[in-house]
Parts: C-alpha cells; structure tokens; sequence
C-alpha cells in the first residue's frame, strides 16, 4: 500500500473490518422466540382468534382476554 498515509490505512482496515462484521451478521429466527395465544372473543366478527406474540408483550395480550395456548 505504498503513497498511503497511517491514517488512510487505518480507514482502509476499519472499513474493512466493517464490512466483515456485516457479511457475519445472519438474521436471527425469531419465530421459537414467539408465544402462541388464543381468544374466545374476537376484536371484531371474523377477526383473528389466535396469535403468536412476543415474551415482552404477553402481559397485554392478557390484559385483553388473550390466553396462552396449551
């Protein structure tokens, strides 16, 4: 890398390493993370009976007549 100053090869190696650390990054399934629910009253006439929620928001749903399904 010769004509480069320190600094322009500390970018040039941050980027890079930047653009390693994204390559890595796979998406995380969240899908065995969520809760499945289940009401007996619908919001509205043929609306959803059945759910699959995030842990965080559970307390909620139940607030609103949601039960965990067994």
């Amino acid at each position: 890398m010769a004509g480069l100053t320190k600094e322009q090869r500390a970018q040039r190696a941050a980027e890079q390493t930047v653009s390693t650390q994204a390559d890595n990054n796979e998406p995380v399934s969240t899908t065995s993370q969520l809760v499945a629910m289940v009401t007996d009253f619908p919001a509205f006439p043929g609306g959803p009976n059945t759910a699959n929620v995030h842990p965080d928001e559970v307390a909620n749903w139940k607030a609103h007549g949601w039960k965990e399904m067994e």
